[in-house]
């Protein structure tokens, strides 16, 4: 409440009507009563103005205070869980957590329940001898997961694109697509929970991704089960041993069967060691076994044009000349050398044992470099080569930026992380030609570039 104007006129008033019944000692108490008033009023007038400029209150502020601190140690604490946790941070699918939950006191509905979303859009030309295309295209990724249970969590990433542009294509594979996509939605049980050694059983569409060979199968998600080991701690020294049985799919999670044919699957035994021996200084290995069964003919069918050797043609005849089942091993490196300036180096071999030298290997190299420019601005350039003969793999599933099987080349690409601002640009080139004569494929060439947002939780 506004305090009451002081008003002297008053006070003089009375002083002056009642003097001769006030005795000196009397008035001078009064008079200096009066200058006490006048002082106080005038500091509670000034209060009053400057919490009226500012529009909040002492009380405002000391809650706005509490808020903030509190917020502040619920970050702390989901930081130091997700330190703890083998599981990817909501979010940081790229390493690209949000600073901004301090911002709202209601950045999320409940402690078990999180969502994080980005936006995107990217600018992508492709041609070869016989194809074209140029499209543009504007999209919104997710990222949710949701505490169930003490032990039980389920997890989604997907998300939606609407593309525009030309297309020249015979086969389409190159052709931009408008729709929804999932990159992961499963529940994950975690069976055992102790300081050296923890134990999860996850089902669902389950990413691929995590296997890092995009010359075996590409970032998609394949519904199925997943069972892993972890032992040791998740920031000095980590192995992981995990399997999966999965039911291969197209980018739709269809099986492209027909008729009574068997249902495919999709099988992988993974151990991967990662350890920092010291605080600038990461390695990573891998081994990991693969086996493709049961194929369907369609599947055949649509690799024949990305390299694959096929007996017969037939929509409903069409079968591959040699299975796929085969080891894959890799690895890589990531050296601080000084402040905002780290150097990473990843490799990894494929190898189909169901197929013939000459046919079964491939091959992928990637260096990349982090330089932290003024304005908290990072600077990551990157160069790769790659080779994969005809038979490594069933060419509908593995990457078609590389251009599938029967392939060699090279990309370059740019990266620029504007972390205050929140967002990042990538533009890349590849180029890919052919290790062997096929009718059906030709040297190609594309170029992307795009903007990106770094997840914000919502």
């Amino acid at each position: 409440m506004q305090p009451r104007p002081f008003r002297l006129s008053s006070y003089v008033f009375e002083v002056t009507r009642e003097k001769s019944r006030v005795s000196p000692l009397a008035s001078a108490s009064l008079v200096i009563f009066v200058l006490i008033l006048m002082l106080s009023n005038s500091d509670a007038s000034a209060q009053t103005r400057t919490t009226k400029q500012s529009g909040i209150s002492p009380a405002s502020k000391e809650l706005g205070r509490v808020k903030e601190a509190a917020i502040e140690s619920s970050a702390t604490t989901s930081r130091a869980e997700s330190e703890r946790s083998d599981e990817s941070v909501v979010g940081e699918a790229r390493g690209e957590l949000s600073t901004t939950i301090g911002q709202s006191s209601n950045w999320r509905k409940a402690s078990e329940t999180k969502f994080a979303y980005k936006l995107r859009s990217a600018f992508e030309s492709f041609a070869n001898e016989k194809e074209q295309s140029q499209f543009f295209g504007l999209g919104v990724g997710g990222d949710f997961k949701a505490q169930l249970l003490p032990a039980l969590s389920f997890r989604a990433k997907g998300g939606a694109i609407v593309t525009s542009g030309y297309a020249q294509s015979r086969f389409g594979d190159n052709v931009g697509r408008s729709g929804f996509y999932v990159e992961e939605a499963a529940l994950t049980l975690r069976a055992l929970d102790s300081r050296l050694a923890r134990a999860y059983l996850a089902g669902g569409a389950l990413d691929q991704g995590q296997l890092g060979l995009k010359l075996l199968v590409d970032d998609q998600a394949f519904p199925g089960a997943r069972e892993m080991f972890v032992f040791g701690s998740t920031k000095d020294a980590r192995l992981r041993i995990w399997a999966q049985q999965t039911i291969p799919t197209s980018k739709t999670l269809s099986t492209k069967t027909v008729d009574a044919e068997v249902t495919p699957t999709f099988m992988t035994e993974t151990a991967e060691l990662t350890i920092s021996p010291m605080d600038s200084l990461e390695l990573r290995g891998f081994a990991t076994h693969f086996a493709f069964n049961s194929l369907p003919s369609a599947v055949a069918l649509e690799s024949v044009i990305y390299g694959n050797t096929v007996n017969e043609t037939g929509p409903n005849t069409a079968k591959f000349k040699y299975g796929f089942e085969g080891i894959a091993a890799g690895g890589g490196a990531t050296v601080k050398i000084a402040r905002g300036f780290s150097w990473t180096f990843l490799g990894n071999v494929i190898q189909n044992m169901q197929a013939p030298e000459g046919y079964r290997n491939a091959q992928y190299l990637e260096t990349n470099m982090r330089l932290g420019l003024p304005g908290d601005i990072d600077l990551v350039p990157a160069f790769a080569m790659f080779f994969t003969e005809d038979d490594v793999a069933p060419g509908f599933y593995n990457s078609s930026v590389a251009g599938h099987n029967n392939r060699q080349g090279y990309s370059g690409g740019m990266e620029v992380f504007f972390q205050k601002q929140r967002f990042k640009v990538r533009a890349e080139y590849i180029d890919a030609d052919t290790i062997n004569f096929n009718v059906n494929q030709s040297r190609h060439q594309s170029f992307k570039i795009g903007f990106e947002t770094f997840y914000e939780l919502f």
